[in-house]
């Protein structure tokens, strides 16, 4: 009787699928029992249509979990692509493979024609491997172009432990994106009127990023790296040592560089304690078991009319806060962020 007059009041057409106080209102004015509001509650948590269509009112769930931080630079870097542009350059390119250094912020840029698995790999070696050496972990999102079969076999060949960011969430992969975010409206100041110039300017805006204090360590990125200051073209006479022998600026060389990553190294950690405590603020870190059924955010943009996720899908792995999921229905697999999933409550009237 409790679940038919509850359905009566929630599913029914006039009755919309509002929630638990409207629901509530209406349903205590012709009867009553016992943990009613609490009945409502569970139906509607259960309410497989509430789930995948209603507005997520908070933050969406999951801590905020930070790379494991390298202890100096070329240990760990990340890729990912910025692109396409409208249309292609007059040296015939359309996208930017940005590689950046995680403990010193050092970018290298490289313009490209695609995105293709065959160009990424070679721009890697070629761009970063041959000129800075084999770096011990690499990050990047999903995307094709990072995870395929050449890649796999090359990090393999290099012995580059290859981290793969969860499907739609940047956060996971957050040096990259603020990058980004940083560097598309400098390149954007420089095109010219048929926006076909964009790569000519691109070497330049990554030397003054490269040259600039960064706000987290303090430092510049070009000082981390190579433990010196950048000569830049405001220079007059640039500041500089004189060694007799090469072995002397060894020495001193050691010596900067050690006062540098120890100040650095502490600007990073706490900046790091300093973000998480920002985003971990107001959010719920639910841990979800193997066999579990969830929902799962529908990513991208959508019409304003269909379900805002879909499902439900089995977990069938837990690496929390990351989580494969498999749809009961093609088998299909895919591993995504917790942010990104919505349980699935059985309804117990």
């Amino acid at each position: 009787m409790q679940e038919e007059v509850i359905s009566c009041c929630h599913d029914h057409p006039t009755a919309a699928h509002f929630g638990v106080n409207r629901m509530w209102l209406k349903v205590r004015t012709v009867c009553y029992w016992s943990n009613m509001k609490k009945s409502i509650h569970d139906y509607i948590r259960s309410c497989e249509k509430c789930a995948k269509f209603n507005i997520r009112r908070t933050a969406p769930p999951g801590h905020l979990h930070p790379i494991e931080y390298p202890q100096g630079p070329l240990e760990l870097i990340s890729m990912d692509f910025w692109g396409p542009t409208p249309q292609y350059s007059t040296n015939g390119n359309k996208y930017v493979l940005i590689i950046t250094d995680y403990y010193t912020k050092y970018v290298i840029a490289c313009p490209l024609p695609n995105n293709t698995a065959t160009s990424t790999a070679k721009s890697f070696v070629e761009q970063f491997v041959f000129k800075f050496g084999i770096p011990r972990r690499l990050v990047t999102d999903q995307g094709v172009h990072f995870n395929n079969e050449l890649m796999q076999n090359l990090t393999m060949l290099l012995g580059t432990n290859h981290i793969q960011t969860s499907a739609y969430h940047p956060q996971s992969n957050g040096l990259v994106e603020r990058f980004n975010a940083t560097f598309h409206p400098q390149l954007s100041k420089l095109y010219n009127a048929e926006l076909n110039d964009w790569d000519d300017n691109l070497a330049p805006v990554i030397y003054a990023y490269n040259t600039g204090e960064h706000s987290t360590t303090g430092y510049s990125p070009f000082q981390l790296m190579f433990g010196r200051y950048p000569i830049l073209p405001i220079n007059h006479t640039p500041a500089t040592f004189k060694f007799n022998r090469p072995s002397d600026y060894w020495m001193k060389l050691i010596k900067c560089m050690n006062v540098y990553r120890q100040v650095a190294s502490k600007k990073i950690l706490v900046h790091q304690q300093q973000s998480k405590q920002r985003f971990d603020k107001n959010r719920e870190d639910p841990q979800y078991e193997i066999n579990y059924l969830v929902f799962y955010k529908v990513p991208g943009h959508r019409p304003k009319l269909e379900e805002r996720f879909s499902g439900p899908y089995t977990i069938i792995n837990k690496q929390h806060p990351s989580y494969t999921i498999q749809n009961n229905h093609s088998l299909t697999s895919k591993r995504v962020h917790v942010s990104d999933l919505k349980l699935v409550y059985q309804r117990h009237i």
